[in-house]
């Protein structure tokens, strides 16, 4: 009788760890379509964040079905997407053919691109999405956008 207590308690806790598991996962790839995102920073190589320019915005969105959009800073784009636990990859961007209205800001949406498609992981954590490259480095910080940016 004993034994059986004790072979169903393993079991139920068998269980729950998989069932935490698999809520995990979900809540990652699902957490992301909840708001649309604005990036908050860079990462650079040697581990300095670089906040977005004054007066610039640059956002994301991402549906349910795997498509993301947004606003780099002076051109929209858009592409598709896929995230597996906690991995991303991203198509290659489609965008407008805008010329910013100075370098700097063409230079952060330029930057802020190919950052985005270099991404390999991503982690959401307090309401901020955090973009990482193959290394495990942080490359790009996203909060959630506020109505009408």
């Amino acid at each position: 009788m004993i034994s059986l207590a004790v072979v169903l308690i393993a079991i139920l806790v068998v269980l729950v760890v998989f069932m935490n598991l698999w809520g995990q996962g979900a809540t990652a790839s699902t957490a992301i379509t909840q708001n649309p995102w604005s990036l908050q920073s860079f990462s650079d190589p040697d581990g300095t964040t670089t906040p977005v320019l004054n007066g610039t915005t640059v956002n994301v969105t991402f549906t349910v079905n795997g498509k993301v959009t947004g606003y780099g800073g002076c051109n929209w784009y858009s592409g598709r997407y896929l995230i597996q636990e906690t991995r991303i990859v991203t198509s290659s961007l489609t965008t407008t053919s805008l010329l910013c209205w100075d370098n700097a800001t063409m230079f952060q949406e330029d930057r802020y691109y190919s950052m985005f498609q270099d991404a390999d992981a991503l982690r959401i954590r307090n309401n901020v999405m955090t973009f990482y490259g193959v290394d495990g480095k942080p490359l790009l910080t996203f909060v959630p956008a506020r109505p009408g940016s």
